[in-house]
């Protein structure tokens, strides 16, 4: 059960602090780091941003930011954050290309996760 949280803490996730957040409970923590990729915040967003729909696409990277917070997921809740802050000030293009680097990281944590549940 090691392997994968040094795997996660070398993709830039936090997962120390993170299990407070669960109480010291791994098997509780890992049940949602194996879901997080099956999650539909990302799918939403994608069909948002494809859809040019900023309201839901707003929607979607909160959500997807409170996700990656609880996880330790700290590089993507940081792209969401920027994201989220364009979004939120209808700075349309630059929240595009902070969504790049929201696919780059979610990409990133979700290899990770698909490879330890293989």
């Amino acid at each position: 059960m090691n392997e994968i949280f040094d795997q996660l803490n070398r993709a830039g996730a936090e997962t120390e602090s993170a299990l407070k957040r669960f109480l010291d409970d791994e098997e509780m923590y890992l049940k949602y780091v194996r879901t997080f990729p099956d999650e539909g915040s990302m799918g939403n967003l994608i069909q948002a941003v494809e859809n040019k729909d900023y309201i839901q696409a707003e929607k979607s990277v909160h959500a997807l930011k409170g996700i990656a917070n609880n996880l330790g997921f700290i590089p993507l809740a940081d792209a969401t954050v920027d994201m989220l802050e364009e979004l939120r000030d209808n700075n349309i293009s630059e929240a595009l290309e902070a969504y790049e680097n929201v696919r780059t990281e979610y990409d990133k944590i979700c290899k990770v996760i698909m490879e330890w549940r293989s």
